[in-house]
């Protein structure tokens, strides 16, 4: 009977073992990312703070998909001023309720993504390149895209014509032809080989990713390469020096050094990460989180 006792006390004592374990193995890994760790809670502590930062996580995503909109121009001064916003808003929320308060703020450095853009209408050329350059790949290996758009101001002479071609991850392409004299006509060619064309005079502002086309006031959709083609995509350009104009990408992907100089590129938070701090009652803790813009 003693040994049945002693036996049970062990079997007792190993299963307490094993839930303190299994607790701390739970809480590092859905922390896995954080620094500065304090608690004193349970198992049921670390299950609402997971739930606390989903909620949270999901907020700061659809902020940035809001901020961020169509405009790329400034989007991080305006994201920060959101995140404060968002901050103080989170704390009167819980001042009153023993919740978690929160300090959010954008951390460049960490996020993942980067800009290239041509701003004067000139020829279409490669940043850092000398002289005119015909074809190069703007990135490859591309995973996410935000921002491409361009606007053709004139391609000279006749029979020219200026292209951007984007392969998707099985090699189908997708293939947008700016022509010119006279009206300019762009003309977009799916990996079905089915196409779509808009015309008109004057300058043609194109959205790639939004798959629009406005030509001298003159509007048109197509398909974007998104809609058809699956990453990783390998993104080009072709013929630029025929063209003169301006365009702006920004992308997660590798934006190759025979492409870019150093220095032509710029980050920019494609995916934002975030440094968050949360304070609580029974734990204290920071995480850097990427954030999924518009995950619902």
């Amino acid at each position: 009977m003693v040994a049945s006792d002693r036996g049970q006390l062990l079997l007792i004592g190993g299963i307490a073992v094993a839930i303190v374990v299994f607790s701390t193995i739970l809480f590092a890994h859905s922390l896995a990312v954080t620094d500065g760790i304090t608690t004193t809670g349970s198992a049921d502590t670390i299950e609402r703070s997971a739930d606390r930062e989903a909620s949270v996580e999901r907020d700061l995503g659809r902020l940035a998909a809001e901020t961020r909109g169509d405009d790329v121009d400034g989007f991080e001064a305006r994201y920060e001023r959101a995140l404060r916003n968002y901050t103080r808003t989170h704390n009167r929320v819980v001042a009153n309720s023993g919740g978690s308060y929160l300090n959010a703020t954008l951390n460049e450095s960490a996020s993942l993504g980067t800009e290239v853009n041509q701003t004067t209408s000139s020829r279409f050329t490669r940043p850092g390149g000398t002289g005119s350059n015909v074809d190069w790949d703007i990135a490859r290996s591309v995973d996410r895209v935000v921002v491409f758009n361009l606007t053709v101001t004139r391609i000279p002479g006749v029979g020219r014509e200026f292209i951007v071609k984007v392969v998707g991850d099985n090699g189908d392409t997708w293939e947008m032809v700016v022509t010119e004299p006279g009206d300019k006509e762009v003309t977009v060619t799916q990996p079905s080989g089915s196409t779509a064309t808009c015309s008109g005079t004057g300058d043609a502002d194109v959205d790639l990713f939004a798959g629009t086309c406005d030509i001298g006031g003159t509007p048109g959709t197509f398909p974007s390469f998104t809609e058809t083609l699956d990453a990783p995509y390998t993104v080009s350009i072709e013929k630029g020096n025929r063209a003169r104009g301006t365009y702006r990408f920004a992308a997660v992907g590798d934006f190759p050094g025979t492409s870019y100089d150093a220095g032509d590129t710029a980050s920019y938070p494609v995916i934002p990460a975030i440094d968050a701090t949360y304070d609580t009652p029974s734990a204290s803790y920071n995480r850097t989180v990427f954030v999924e813009v518009g995950e619902e």
